[in-house]
């Protein structure tokens, strides 16, 4: 008697979102610096710089917020001088993460939706792209005027998926940062710490990343591990 061979499932290529500061392009520099630019302007002694970084992924604007106590008319001028500041020396402080462009060859050449999910304004998100040469591969980019909440909540990352096509579940969302892995899990995505970025793992082990990767490509290594285990479970 002839038994057919069960038809090998044959799964459409996974979706990968990224974070931009600290993921994509190493901005920690002139984060930094604005931010201190922003003080030294104002008046006032400006946080730590690991505790400015812990609110990346965060608005601009929550971030001066959760430092000058919802001081409105202080967190307005510190963000004008900050952008200000930014935007002038863009270009002196931001490059790309080695890598990176490669990851996205891979990703394109693979047929992967690809997206950014950023904390920051969507015009400066373009902007920083633009500048590293990397605005063009992305399917949607997601700033942080598209949604009214922001990570660590999953709204900006949802939104992103429905934009894309795709499932949430299907879609890995690559961040440095806390906020990053905090949306991810909320969101039904596949959490994946880029640890090439500014956090060192002591800053990570509390939240307990489902996957890390050393360096960008080891993405396409990963989402062949993905792949291989969800065809042993079909």
């Amino acid at each position: 008697m002839f038994c057919a061979m069960p038809t090998p499932q044959i799964r459409a290529p996974r979706p990968v979102l990224f974070d931009l500061d600290g993921t994509l392009a190493d901005t920690i520099p002139l984060l930094l610096a604005s931010m201190r630019a922003a003080y030294a302007a104002v008046g006032g002694d400006g946080p730590p710089d690991r505790d400015w970084l812990r609110g990346m992924g965060m608005p601009l604007r929550s971030q001066f917020m959760h430092f000058e106590f919802n001081d409105l008319d202080r967190v307005e001028a510190l963000i004008a001088v900050y952008r200000d500041w930014q935007v002038a020396n863009l270009a002196a402080f931001v490059t790309e993460y080695a890598g990176i462009r490669e990851l996205l060859g891979a990703l394109q050449q693979g047929g992967h939706p690809v997206a950014v999910v950023t904390g920051k304004g969507d015009w400066m998100a373009r902007m920083t792209l633009d500048h590293i040469d990397l605005l063009s591969p992305f399917d949607v980019i997601i700033g942080a005027d598209a949604t009214t909440r922001h990570k660590p909540d999953p709204e900006p990352l949802l939104l992103c998926a429905e934009r894309l096509g795709v499932a949430a579940s299907e879609a890995l969302y690559v961040g440095d940062a806390p906020n990053d892995i905090l949306a991810a899990r909320a969101a039904g995505m596949i959490d994946v710490w880029a640890a090439w970025g500014p956090f060192p793992a002591s800053e990570l082990e509390a939240f307990s990343p489902s996957h890390s990767v050393e360096s960008p490509m080891g993405i396409m290594a990963l989402i062949d591990r993905l792949d291989a285990v969800s065809v042993v479970l079909a």
